[in-house]
């Protein structure tokens, strides 16, 4: 035990100055901690500009807000194609598109590459164009028969008119004030290509996408397929953002494509799809996507990569329905190789083990060369090394009677379903449709997967084993 240490006065009176400057020193030091503390903690408020508004296509809550939508699939099966009482079938074009003109309270946006409703404007007065004149003279009496306060507001964007076709109908509808109409002059800005949408948008509440032009043939004498959106607000706000950059173009007709604006941003694409709740039960993600990509602000998704996604991520099959398929660019003066969707294809069959199933349309005006390609895809089966890629042809009958119809009895879907996803769009397969013509797409996907689901991917993937299955689609040999 240390013994205890008396201090004089002054010893005392040192000691306690001593400890009087520690104390000081150490609450100095607490001090300047304090301060450097809040100097970083309010530096950003303080020395920084203020934080940027978040741009539309970012996600403004992490609460996933599910959009309610009434869909359902839309076909054209043409005249004289018969299926068995028990195979699938769905609402016509023709009906679908007379439910938008019943919905309609205030306006109609129509996107189209070309306009030939009437019979005589293919020379024609047969009795499969009076669906084709119905609509039309429905969208003509909101300019000939109705009160100018009742009038809905219709616009139409189209490609630019040539001399086959004229479009002779839009300029019917303006003349007797029945709808705006703009053209688009697409090899202005790409050098080739047209407008190959089809859409339609109602009140912004209801629209129409998919294959079938605004043709009576796509009602009537050609293989179309198409969805139907109705009382769906969120999702129809977002293509009418599509629609509204063919309006820019048509209407302004700039020297150069410009600047989107801010207000045709998506939050909705790839990597941020919209939770949708179809038919009051069933829960999707949805997005749309557009071709060229520059059509659209880089928040949209382009069609191509819509595609290419939907490919990537099947675990089981893709089953893919289009006219035409090239992995080329075929309409431009030299041809030249576009490998993008058939080397996903390969990626998928060769890579993963996915069973492949192609549907591609042989009619009078495909080219026997687009054989090659297909047969280079199908050459890679092999059940030993598990891939398995089949391409069949389907062919539309057709009797003496519809022989003498221009550009008739062809299937014309454009659509692809794994057992995953469900896509539909409205641009053949070749890379022209990708690079320099408007298109669009719509992607579905599960957010879960279960066999039992009636929903849109399930409903499309029944149409596709119709149509596989069916004595039309034929062994590709």
């Amino acid at each position: 035990m240390l013994p205890y240490k008396h201090l004089s006065n002054a010893e005392e009176n040192q000691e306690e100055n001593g400890d009087r400057q520690r104390a000081k020193a150490a609450h100095a030091l607490q001090m300047l901690c304090l301060s450097v503390f809040l100097l970083l903690f309010l530096g950003a408020s303080l020395f920084q500009s203020p934080t940027p508004p978040r741009r539309n296509h970012e996600p403004k809550s992490k609460v996933k807000l599910f959009y309610s939508c009434d869909m359902q699939l839309v076909e054209t099966i043409p005249i004289g194609l018969n299926y068995t009482q028990n195979n699938t079938r769905h609402i016509s074009t023709f009906d679908a598109w007379t439910k938008l003109l019943d919905n309609a309270t205030s306006t109609i946006d129509i996107g189209s590459f070309y306009w030939t409703l009437r019979g005589e404007d293919t020379g024609t007065n047969h009795s499969s164009t009076k669906q084709g004149e119905e609509i039309f003279n429905r969208l003509l009496s909101n300019g000939v028969n109705s009160d100018i306060t009742k009038r809905l507001k219709i616009r139409i964007a189209q490609s630019e008119p040539s001399s086959l076709p004229p479009s002779m109908d839009t300029k019917i509808l303006v003349s007797n004030g029945a709808a705006d109409v703009v053209s688009i002059n697409m090899p202005k800005y790409f050098d080739g290509g047209v407008l190959h949408t089809k859409l339609w948008i109602v009140d912004g509440q209801h629209f129409y996408l998919g294959s079938a032009n605004m043709d009576w043939r796509a009602l009537t004498q050609v293989k179309e397929m198409g969805i139907l959106g109705q009382n769906c607000p969120e999702l129809a706000a977002d293509v009418s953002k599509i629609f509204e950059a063919y309006w820019v173009l048509g209407s302004e007709q700039p020297d150069q494509l410009p600047s989107w604006s801010r207000n045709l941003d998506t939050i909705y694409n790839i990597d941020s799809p919209m939770n949708v709740q179809l038919n009051g039960n069933i829960s999707m993600q949805a997005f749309i996507s557009a071709a060229p990509p520059s059509l659209a602000p880089k928040s949209r998704t382009s069609d191509l990569d819509a595609i290419i996604n939907v490919i990537d991520k099947a675990v089981l099959f893709v089953d893919i329905a289009v006219m035409d398929y090239y992995p080329l660019i075929i309409y431009e003066k030299s041809r030249h190789y576009w490998p993008y969707i058939d080397d996903a294809i390969r990626r998928a069959a060769v890579g993963r083990g996915v069973t492949v199933r192609l549907l591609i349309s042989w009619w009078k005006h495909s080219n026997p060369s687009e054989d090659k390609y297909l047969r280079s895809l199908q050459e890679l089966t092999s059940p030993k090394e598990n891939i398995t890629i089949e391409v069949r042809r389907f062919i539309v009958p057709v009797d003496p009677d519809q022989e003498s119809l221009p550009f008739t009895r062809v299937n014309h879907n454009k659509y692809m379903v794994t057992d995953r996803a469900a896509y539909i769009g409205t641009s053949n397969w070749s890379g022209d449709y990708f690079i320099n013509t408007a298109g669009i797409g719509l992607t579905l996907s599960e957010t879960h997967y279960t066999e039992s689901d009636q929903n849109i991917r399930h409903d499309l993937q029944s149409v596709f084993d119709r149509d596989w299955n069916s004595p039309y689609a034929h062994e590709f040999k």
